[in-house]
């Protein structure tokens, strides 16, 4: 129940791009941060974090489905049939 509101949820943060508005806004706050106060820099950084895990998320997920199953069947020899 919890798992399919959560890939609901992350669905729909995907449909609206928001890992890349994520990694801009923490990217921007990180310059920020290094030309004023530092703790803007360590506040900033995790958009940048979260974003990066969503996209590498992504990835794992597209791997998984060109995956193609290999068959073994195919790669042995059928078995010697016995009169």
């Amino acid at each position: 129940m919890l798992s399919k509101k959560i890939i609901g949820y992350y669905r729909i943060l995907k449909e609206k791009r928001v890992d890349d508005l994520l990694i801009s806004a923490g990217i921007l706050g990180v310059i920020v941060g290094l030309l004023t106060i530092p703790i803007i820099n360590q506040i900033a950084v995790w958009p940048v974090l979260i974003g990066v895990c969503m996209k590498l998320y992504d990835f794992t997920e597209e791997i998984e489905r060109s995956i193609i199953p290999y068959d073994f069947n195919k790669l042995l020899p059928p078995p010697k049939k016995r009169n």
